[in-house]
């Protein structure tokens, strides 16, 4: 309800917010992530929200996305353009939304920069769109969140889980599991599952995700018994981790939790291993398709929480799987871009119950939704955060291998 009384208050406000940047260029189409444009430059904008985003325009609705198609998270960005491109072809082969074809206005890229992002909501909102739907990384979602707040815009991250996103504002959702969650369920399966009993952390201190994780499992040890022995941190742009793994191994840790992006998961590691880390090492859902090629004997005995895994036997996941698989290949196929997917969903749903295309509309019909998908069936709380599974996934001579999906607490 609390959610639901702001967004009636925001309603009335939105036509107050000003649209902030729009930026100059051509128009980006729906092409491969590889070929995606990647202009980010703003421009200065004075038109009214309601005034600049007339999201249905004759026979379409336009909604937005955003996501790191191009640097170090460029397979995830190149997995979420496909599957939103896959999601609306679905829909709009049934029908459509409304009686008119759903439209991608923009896949724009935010390089997974938290500058970039904001570029790239500016982008979207210029567009005239009744939602926008980014971005992968927390960091860059936030501020996102705090433009949309502004201006009474529909913001739904698929997979950013530090907890401040949903706060900022009752316009703001996400279609993932939150760091609050995950960071107690990583900590039970290290003590229930694994065995564990004395932990370690290497966390990146100037990112929101890892941040957020770092916080959520060291609240959660004691009460699964692991005892804290070495608390350390590092940056999302360091390689070298001598230091923190040596004393990880000093301090007879038997659990090494990483909660960082995927691009470093295989160096750090490698360095834990040859520094003569026996233990497990557990991640997060940001180690989603780290690259294992020529280490596959340093993953045996490491884990990470996910939003799926294309193993599941669920028939929304195996439906999803052979779709992707038949039109891309598996090689991109990510837990991103299943995230992706099912939040075009859950925006086409709300605006069928809605039955308008109108912004503040959309908002009322997304609070406190019921869904059910590819990652998962939930509602939204009054946050707009879903309670959903988590998928524990096992590194298995380098290969990823679903082990379960379990509900929180």
């Amino acid at each position: 309800m609390k959610k639901k009384m702001l967004s009636m208050l925001l309603a009335l406000t939105v036509t107050a917010s000003l649209v902030g940047c729009a930026t100059t260029g051509g128009t980006e189409t729906a092409a491969p992530a590889a070929d995606a444009p990647a202009e980010t430059e703003a421009a200065a904008s004075e038109a009214p929200a309601d005034e600049a985003a007339p999201a249905a325009e004759g026979d379409t609705i336009k909604i937005g996305v955003s996501a790191p198609i191009t640097g170090g998270l460029a397979l995830y960005g190149e997995s979420a353009v496909n599957s939103v491109t896959m999601a609306v072809d679905e829909i709009n082969a049934n029908g459509g939304v409304l009686g008119k074809q759903l439209e991608v206005a923009e896949f724009v890229d935010d390089k997974a920069d938290s500058t970039e992002a904001v570029n790239a909501y500016n982008r979207l909102v210029s567009d005239g769109v009744v939602a926008v739907i980014g971005t992968y990384t927390s960091s860059c979602s936030i501020p996102m969140a705090e433009r949309a707040q502004e201006e009474g815009m529909l913001l739904l991250s698929p997979c950013a889980t530090n907890a401040k996103l949903t706060q900022i504002g009752p316009n703001i959702f996400r279609a993932c599991f939150i760091d609050p969650v995950q960071g107690p369920m990583m900590a039970k399966f290290a003590k229930e599952e694994i065995g564990a009993t004395k932990a370690a952390i290497i966390f990146a201190k100037d990112d929101d995700y890892s941040n957020g994780l770092h916080e959520s499992l060291t609240e959660a040890w004691s009460g699964y018994g692991l005892d804290v022995v070495y608390d350390g941190s590092c940056s999302i742009k360091d390689v070298d981790y001598s230091a923190q793994v040596s004393q990880v191994v000093a301090s007879g840790a038997d659990v090494l939790f990483y909660p960082c992006m995927l691009d470093t998961v295989p160096i750090l590691v490698q360095q834990a291993r040859e520094a003569g880390f026996e233990g497990a090492i557990v991640g997060g859902d940001a180690w989603d398709c780290s690259d294992t090629s020529g280490k596959e004997e340093y993953f045996n005995n490491t884990y990470y929480t996910n939003h799926y895994a294309p193993e599941d036997p669920a028939e929304a996941v195996q439906n999803y799987v052979a779709a992707y698989k038949e039109a891309y290949g598996a090689d991109t196929l990510t837990a991103a871009g299943a995230c992706y997917y099912d939040s075009v969903k859950m925006v086409a749903q709300a605006i069928e119950a809605a039955g308008s295309a109108e912004t503040s509309a959309v908002i009322d019909a997304m609070t406190g939704m019921t869904y059910e998908g590819v990652t998962g069936s939930f509602t939204l709380d009054e946050n707009g955060d879903p309670k959903k599974p988590i998928t524990f996934v096992e590194f298995q001579d380098g290969a990823p291998v679903w082990k379960s999906n379990v509900m929180p607490e």
